[in-house]
């Protein structure tokens, strides 16, 4: 795609380093790792802005089936912006995810917002971050790790809360190190699991997902436990009713916001009143 100087080629796993520049330019949260677990889950639809043979601007594409599809890490470089470059990369990553899913999604700044509502997208619902502190070392005990034969029974579990099937980036979550993904079961089934992960500025939480506010609530007080005494992102839902209380309880303080936005046809909501965090802005 060409805009007056600008060019948008795929991305690869050279341009990294240039992700992790233009994100710590707008100060958020992404370590390389979740730049690779971008690329390993949409190859074909990440991509990289150019101006006179420069390359100064990202944006990433995450899909669940044929469902929907995620529009994310649109950045630019300062010295580039106002010269369509932003455009460009985000009608680029609309294109690619309508020939493939059925709704495109996206989590907006309140600025953002304004584009948005001009090419189309509606609100769906808001997102705020939280911050909060690990704990000391607590005892909780019906806990355990979530190894990978658990993957099927996380999945089945997750997929409905979802609106999706998102096995392959579960996948990577428990798999990947130093990452801590807990649950509990009862009869050999989840009922509640959350997953910790590092972060640039703070650890996240993020899915965070259960059935019922208590064993949701044990999960968390484990992840806090493992995350130590790091500082935490946990970015909530509201239209899950118990999560600010929790987050209150433990002494997370809300951040800002983001609005959940779509495009298209939103046959598949989940179920977020079940969903306690995100994975995240860049995937849903």
């Amino acid at each position: 795609m060409t805009q007056s100087n600008v060019q948008v080629r795929a991305m690869t796993p050279d341009d990294i380093s240039l992700g992790m520049e233009l994100k710590n330019t707008a100060g958020w949260n992404q370590l390389p790792p979740d730049w690779q677990r971008l690329l390993a889950l949409g190859p074909d639809g990440c991509f990289v802005a150019t101006c006179d043979g420069v390359d100064v601007g990202t944006a990433t594409t995450t899909t669940y089936e044929d469902k929907f599809g995620w529009v994310a890490m649109v950045l630019v470089h300062p010295q580039y912006r106002r010269r369509g470059i932003g455009t460009a990369l985000l009608y680029t990553a609309i294109d690619y995810l309508e020939e493939r899913v059925a709704t495109v999604k996206l989590d907006a700044t309140p600025m953002g917002k304004k584009l948005y509502d001009t090419l189309g997208f509606a609100d769906e619902y808001i997102m705020e971050r939280w911050l909060g502190r690990g704990t000391k070392p607590l005892r909780v005990p019906g806990v355990e790790p979530i190894t990978p034969d658990l993957l099927p029974t996380l999945c089945d579990f997750d997929r409905p809360m979802f609106g999706a099937d998102r096995s392959k980036l579960l996948g990577m979550l428990i798999n990947e190190e130093p990452n801590t993904p807990l649950c509990i079961r009862d009869g050999g089934r989840i009922v509640a699991y959350g997953i910790l992960r590092p972060g640039y500025h703070a650890a996240q939480i993020g899915p965070l997902v259960g059935l019922q506010p208590q064993s949701v609530e044990t999960v968390f007080r484990a992840l806090l436990t493992a995350a130590g005494d790091q500082y935490i992102y946990n970015d909530m839902l509201l239209p899950n009713p118990h999560t600010a209380e929790l987050l209150r309880k433990y002494g997370f303080e809300k951040q800002r916001h983001l609005i959940r936005m779509f495009r298209g046809d939103n046959r598949h909501p989940g179920h977020p009143q079940y969903i306690y965090a995100a994975s995240g802005p860049a995937k849903g």
